[in-house]
């Protein structure tokens, strides 16, 4: 039996290839590292994906392995996943479109950086999954699991670790 963390991981990276957040952080939040403004518009912008990520509703194959991928359900995934694929691009695209931070660049570059790895990984997840590549896709289930951490850790350095509910 999974725990209830390893099961949400399971549901946010197949839905969402999304920071499962089970771990902790060891990083603090500095709230005006990116100045307040910014980081408000920043966390509106994580909000928005938040929501968008709730209406896609719960991943279809509760009982999906995503280490050991079941290949009859593995080909079924690639259209699910794509709805994750476009919200991180839209996510990504969105902060960008914020500009830069009057501070903190390097936090934000990180965050920005965190958020676009998760992307590729979940498409490249996408891909194994349509062409039944279990053992690719159990790698990159394993990638999604480390960039959730970096995810989390990015958040946290820029001051808006709320950032990161958009993974869980």
């Amino acid at each position: 039996m999974w725990s209830s963390c390893a099961a949400r991981r399971v549901v946010v990276l197949m839905v969402g290839m999304v920071v499962g957040a089970c771990g902790a952080s060891a990083a603090t939040p500095n709230p005006t590292i990116l100045g307040s403004d910014f980081a408000a518009r920043a966390l509106a912008v994580c909000n928005d994906m938040v929501v968008l990520k709730q209406s896609q509703g719960p991943f279809p194959f509760p009982d999906f392995n995503p280490t050991r991928p079941d290949p009859t359900v593995l080909t079924q995934l690639p259209p699910i996943l794509q709805k994750t694929a476009v919200r991180y691009a839209t996510w990504s695209a969105a902060m960008k479109a914020l500009g830069q931070p009057i501070g903190g660049q390097a936090a934000w570059a990180s965050l920005i950086a965190a958020i676009d790895r998760h992307g590729d990984v979940n498409r490249d997840q996408i891909d194994a999954a349509g062409k039944g590549d279990a053992s690719r896709f159990a790698d990159d289930y394993t990638k999604g699991v480390e960039t959730t951490s970096a995810l989390l850790k990015a958040a946290t350095d820029a001051g808006i670790p709320d950032c990161a509910k958009v993974d869980h």
